[in-house]
């Protein structure tokens, strides 16, 4: 595949790209293969059921990572990207975008807090989700969209090395029992904040970047020009998240611990290709602003990336049951349906991102994506609370693939709708 995509690629863009992918590969590996290394021991020592709510705090606490994000894990990598050669327009949509980001992190403590205190559901167990909030600051912490722009991943690559290791070590050590559950997102919490720090001492000392005061009207001006893949993203995580909080609330911790095993597995496997889309988005950026070129470079996208994905997919889901016990041992044998069908919602999340992300979002057509992740969104989750409380986890699936199919049809429709 790496083969091909070079030569997609412009020969003075290769080393870059290189570079952020492997740098990328490495960062992503471990923000999947390190959990799979404890998520067998946690589900043996923690039971399906603290599991199961273990991934219910991390789903809720997951809107509030989309909230503060606010888009700019892409249009803050494409202004980085544009302007990468201009210092003081880099300390100015830095300084913006952490702003911005601040002032959501504050409102979102709050929100969690007012949930805390007017939910039962909440209010049981306080601590488990202010422990798995500090993942928020973690994220707002750790700018990947400012290493991401400037092409320059290897600079985080060994911080994110040591942090993720030594707290993957922890777990091991100090999980011993059902009953350490809170230590599970107090460490993974930890970690992330400490990575976030490592990476800002990085931005001052190796490219000279500081925080400064903006005036109101940047920032707003910032704040706007997030709003659209603000809008996209949080559809997103509704998609991906609405399922495991409405079945948490019609079913048991411990069917939703079973559902989130295998969606952990179906996670990792998506992980597979972002380090490829990612280290790729500043360089559709520059590409599709080229009109005559860029739909032969998106259909290139299309059959490399879009290829890999159905070997993967096809490939998993005949050996899905299998991994499942693997991974989690012969009880979960049962569920490993659920990982196989899933497969069909990994082969048009791949497709989907190469035509929102990698071409409209990249072209500035941000709009676009938006209604149709709008549109897609919507109808995902009304089939979600329709289905999920009579058909649980299967409920889930159908939903979910529905709306991915459904968005990739919206999209297509869009672009020859408006000649984009």
């Amino acid at each position: 595949m790496l083969t091909k995509l070079k030569k997609i690629i412009d020969n003075e863009e290769k080393r870059r790209f290189l570079g952020n992918f492997f740098s990328l590969a490495t960062l992503q590996g471990l923000n999947y293969i390190l959990p799979l290394l404890t998520l067998p021991y946690l589900v043996r020592i923690l039971g399906a059921e603290k599991f199961g709510l273990l991934a219910f705090a991390t789903a809720i606490v997951g809107y509030f990572i989309v909230f503060t994000d606010y888009g700019f894990n892409f249009t803050a990598t494409r202004e980085i990207s544009l302007h990468r050669e201009n210092n003081e327009k880099l300390n100015e949509i830095f300084s913006s975008v952490m702003t911005i980001k601040f002032v959501l992190f504050v409102i979102s403590f709050l929100l969690l807090t007012v949930l805390i205190f007017s939910f039962n559901k909440f209010s049981s167990d306080p601590y488990l989700y202010y422990l798995t909030f500090g993942t928020v600051l973690g994220q707002i912490l750790f700018p990947v969209w400012f290493f991401q722009g400037v092409e320059q991943m290897r600079y985080i690559t060994i911080v994110n090395i040591i942090a993720k290791v030594l707290f993957t070590i922890a777990i091991f050590v100090f999980v011993k029992h059902a009953s350490d559950y809170l230590l599970v997102p107090f460490l993974t919490s930890a970690g992330a904040v400490f990575a976030g720090i490592y990476s800002l001492i990085i931005i001052r000392k190796k490219f000279n970047i500081k925080f400064q005061v903006q005036k109101l009207s940047i920032i707003v001006k910032y704040l706007k020009g997030g709003s659209n893949l603000f809008l996209t993203s949080a559809l997103g995580n509704l998609l991906t998240s609405s399922g495991t909080v409405i079945l948490s609330f019609v079913s048991t911790d411990t069917i939703v611990g079973y559902y989130s095993a295998a969606e952990k597995l179906f996670r990792a496997i998506v992980g597979l290709f972002s380090p490829v889309t990612q280290a790729l988005y500043p360089i559709s950026c520059r590409k599709v602003i080229e009109k005559k070129s860029s739909r032969s470079y998106i259909r290139k996208l299309g059959f490399v990336i879009g290829g890999m994905a159905l070997l993967v997919s096809i490939s998993v889901a005949l050996l899905s049951e299998k991994m499942m016990v693997l991974v989690y041992g012969v009880t979960f044998k049962p569920f490993g349906y659920i990982l196989s069908v899933m497969m069909v919602w990994l082969f048009f999340s791949v497709i989907n991102n190469i035509i929102g992300i990698q071409y409209l979002s990249a072209s500035r057509n941000d709009k676009f994506y938006t209604i149709s992740f709008c549109l897609a969104g919507s109808v995902t989750v009304l089939l979600n609370f329709i289905l999920i409380p009579y058909l649980l986890i299967n409920g889930i699936l159908f939903s979910m693939i529905f709306g991915e199919i459904l968005l990739t049809i919206c999209m297509l429709a869009l672009i020859f709708r408006y000649k984009l």
